[in-house]
């Protein structure tokens, strides 16, 4: 598995588009941190700036890491070699989850070197509680956005729809949730991430702020878990195109 694991971790980044995709996510949360946060005093504050783009452009790696495989010539040189088709999605879910928490481990080595260059006089902000905070926050938030994007994928398998599907989706849904108060807050695609990122044990929400877990878990059925399941029968019945 461990193999298989790597070998997609390879065709994730072995294309033009891939590779353009993830060096963005590195290039652009430095350079935002630098942007949005360009008066931070502290690490936590400057890097807080990697959370605008990078679940963004994660998303768009894991759509089209799970539909490029699925032209004729590709898919079936991959099920040929391994024909389980579950051993192979399971190491491709695997690799792209462990791309998106090492493009952010990345970009926050990056972001450290800059701010360390920058602003010398408060290196020790790096090494502080609130770091790992903000690092967690963002992982939560990186995490729930690609899970999102691979069940998008899943279900179409074709990059075009699915990357409009994963891009505007979401918010668009939320536009559309707003007129119905009751509703918005059960069933915000974007409830779960905010749960995940701040985790509190309340089943309802307790301030505008904050995420209950009960919207939470109808978050994640709805939206992530669902269309996961979905996606997996699709794409162990699915024929090469």
């Amino acid at each position: 598995m461990i193999r298989l694991v790597l070998v997609e971790l390879r065709r994730a980044v072995d294309t033009r588009g891939p590779r353009w995709a993830f060096a963005a996510a590195a290039v652009s949360g430095v350079l935002l941190s630098f942007v949005v946060a360009r008066d931070a005093t502290t690490f936590a504050a400057f890097v807080a700036g990697l959370s605008l783009a990078l679940p963004l452009l994660m998303g768009l790696l894991a759509v089209m890491a799970f539909t490029a495989e699925w032209s004729t010539r590709a898919a079936l040189t991959t099920f040929a070699v391994t024909p389980r088709r579950q051993r192979i999605l399971g190491a491709r879910y695997a690799a792209i989850l462990l791309l998106a928490a090492s493009t952010l481990v990345a970009i926050h080595l990056l972001a450290a070197v800059g701010f360390v260059v920058s602003r010398p006089g408060s290196v020790g902000s790096v090494f502080d509680v609130a770091v790992l905070a903000q690092f967690w926050q963002m992982l939560a938030t990186t995490v729930a956005a690609t899970l999102t994007a691979i069940a998008v994928a899943s279900l179409v398998l074709r990059t075009a729809l699915a990357l409009l599907i994963a891009v505007f989706g979401p918010f668009l849904l939320t536009i559309g949730l707003a007129f119905t108060p009751g509703l918005v807050d059960w069933l915000n695609p974007y409830g779960f991430a905010s749960w995940l990122a701040e985790p509190q044990l309340s089943w309802t929400i307790t301030s505008e702020t904050t995420v209950g877990l009960g919207p939470a878990v109808t978050s994640f059925a709805v939206w992530t878990a669902l269309p996961l399941a979905l996606g997996w029968v699709r794409q162990l019945r699915a024929e090469p195109r």
